[in-house]
């Protein structure tokens, strides 16, 4: 049968580690932001920092998890947000019948209420942070990888020390083993299979897929600990297992501080469905932000458009402002005028990213 509801949910714990972004806009002291929305979770975070967020997406279904994501720091203690989801340490028990309690008690608007009745019923008020169709790609990807890397396959988990995490991804991780999967798995042929459905990114980057992936799980597993990546955790085991794992949205610093943004002046956040470059490009934000965090969207544009979105989008950027684009196996070829790269400034930060496949590009408009 076919999935009516959840089938169109492309994400929903994300693909991003937002708290990259968190700590370049405190540097920055950025106030004023525009975000790609994913799921609600690569954004939200940001009322930590900024004073105004603008919630972006083509997707209606993404920008109504979103619109939940914000009703559950509304109306949540910490705990009660932490059990929703299944995150750990509620991630090993069934918390049905409280999500469900949980659920009736939210003040949604009727479209998004009914459709996350559609989804809870299909799902049997299971959690929803895995039933995106890019965390089930990775729970598929994670049977195989258990079955490839055999014994001790996530010994890397084990340490807490990254020297220590670092011997020993040199010395007995990074094995044929290993590389067969990336080699496997880590290819065009095979996320078009899964995710993409033909429509996988045009890459650009010099180096093949699997050196490509390679080279980003080095990445990761030479820059931050493994046992305090989400990404890796779906990877290995095909859920968040333990709460050293447990992405931004569940930081209780984190989390707090969001609520009580949102709690005070809900107007500090908007959800805007519509073309990125289209609505950036409107005189309704002219001059309004300090910072774009674009996800890899320009990652996809091609042509004309490719060409020139930097410019379109410039006049809602206040000078000194930052565009944060990440690059996954594409860097987008774009009319640079009026911009100056100040990627290198947090390069150290970007390569902590907790995910690892992104390629950072940091843009300062003159």
């Amino acid at each position: 049968m076919t999935k009516k509801y959840f089938g169109q949910l492309n994400y929903t714990l994300g693909n991003e580690d937002t708290s990259i972004d968190l700590e370049i806009i405190k540097r920055l002291n950025s106030k004023s932001v525009f975000s790609i929305a994913g799921c609600g979770s690569r954004a939200l975070p940001l009322l930590e920092q900024c004073d105004n967020l603008v919630l972006n997406d083509v997707g209606p279904y993404q920008l109504s998890l979103s619109r939940l994501r914000a009703s559950l720091y509304k109306n949540l203690s910490f705990q009660d947000f932490l059990l929703f989801f299944d995150y750990p340490p509620y991630h090993s028990q069934d918390n049905s019948r409280r999500r469900k309690e949980i659920f009736y008690q939210l003040d949604l608007d009727e479209n998004d209420r009914d459709f996350f009745l559609g989804v809870f019923s299909e799902i049997k008020w299971g959690s929803l942070l895995y039933y995106g169709k890019w965390e089930r790609t990775f729970q598929t990807l994670s049977k195989a990888l258990r079955v490839i890397l055999k014994k001790d396959h996530d010994k890397i988990f084990d340490f807490h020390n990254l020297e220590e995490q670092r011997e020993y991804y040199y010395k007995n991780f990074a094995n044929l083993n290993w590389k067969a999967l990336l080699f496997l798995l880590g290819n065009k042929s095979v996320f078009n299979a899964l995710l993409y459905k033909g429509d996988f990114i045009v890459k650009n980057y010099p180096e093949s897929h699997f050196e490509y992936y390679k080279q980003s799980f080095e990445n990761l597993f030479t820059h931050s600990l493994a046992r305090e990546s989400f990404f890796a955790h779906l990877c290995f085991y095909g859920r968040v297992t333990h709460s050293d794992g447990n992405p931004v949205e569940a930081w209780e610093d984190n989390f707090n501080a969001v609520k009580k943004k949102i709690q005070g002046r809900e107007s500090c956040f908007e959800m805007v469905q519509g073309n990125m470059v289209e609505l950036l490009h409107s005189p309704l934000y002219e001059n309004q932000f300090d910072y774009f965090s674009l996800s890899d969207v320009p990652s996809y544009f091609q042509d004309d458009v490719e060409k020139n979105f930097l410019q379109e989008i410039s006049p809602a950027l206040k000078k000194g402002g930052v565009v944060c684009l990440r690059h996954y196996l594409r860097a987008a070829n774009c009319n640079k005028e009026g911009f100056k790269d100040i990627t290198s400034e947090f390069s150290e930060l970007c390569l902590q990213e907790k995910v690892g496949v992104y390629r950072f590009e940091l843009l300062q408009k003159l």
